[in-house]
């Protein structure tokens, strides 16, 4: 079941782990779950929401294995709402050059894409942050070196997370997260209910009602 215009508006005023939390209570679990390690962090933008479309570069050394950018533009075309764009860098060492800069953040900016998620490098940050959408990457870097796309459409691996094109995905200052198929109409109430447990025991104990004898008894802190 494909998230409807309302439910990406409504994950949109979440944050990543009040929608983890959420997702414990589904049939993805703890463990069924799937989000970046903590190796990039958010370089630019606000929360995105989006479909992912995902694609695969090298930078490092010269190839003749290049994909032209169009293949990507087009991918992006084919998605209805908003998009994600994926990348993986598949150098040993991700981050020698960088796809997105001024050029390709402008392009992506004019297609209307929410996100941009890469365990490689990107440059030009002033640039970056006047094209609106989240910038997910492991840093800066200063060249664009021998950038090339080898790949657009496949299944790739960044920051541990695995993304399939048309996976949901949900980011901020947190990390980013996959929502899992069907989830998305549920997940704002139920991180609704976690909310609400949450404050319970946050205003207690900042309240005249807290004991260490209360604490201590608590069977678990839950989230």
């Amino acid at each position: 079941m494909q998230p409807t215009e309302s439910d990406l508006t409504a994950l949109a005023r979440w944050d990543t782990p009040a929608l983890s939390n959420a997702l414990r209570r589904t049939e993805s679990g703890a463990d069924g779950q799937g989000y970046t390690d903590g190796s990039i962090h958010r370089v630019v933008g606000a929360t995105m929401v989006g479909t992912a479309v995902t694609a695969t570069m090298r930078a490092r050394e010269p190839g003749d294995d290049a994909v032209p950018v169009a293949e990507l533009h087009r991918a992006i075309l084919a998605v209805e709402g908003p998009v994600v764009v994926v990348v993986q860098d598949l150098d040993e060492v991700p981050g020698a050059g960088a796809f997105l800069g001024e050029v390709n953040g402008t392009l992506l900016s004019a297609l209307g894409i929410a996100g941009f998620v890469t365990n490689g490098r990107v440059r030009d940050e002033p640039d970056l942050r006047g094209t609106g959408y989240a910038v997910h990457a492991s840093g800066l870097c200063v060249a664009r070196a021998h950038m090339r796309l080898t790949g657009v459409g496949g299944p790739v691996r960044v920051a541990g997370l695995d993304v399939a094109p048309g996976d949901l995905l949900h980011g901020d200052g947190h990390g980013v997260l996959r929502i899992p198929p069907g989830a998305a109409g549920a997940l704002p109430g139920l991180a609704e209910e976690v909310r609400a447990e949450e404050q319970e025991i946050v205003a207690w104990a900042r309240s005249a009602d807290f004991t260490h004898e209360g604490l201590l008894a608590l069977r678990r802190v839950r989230h």
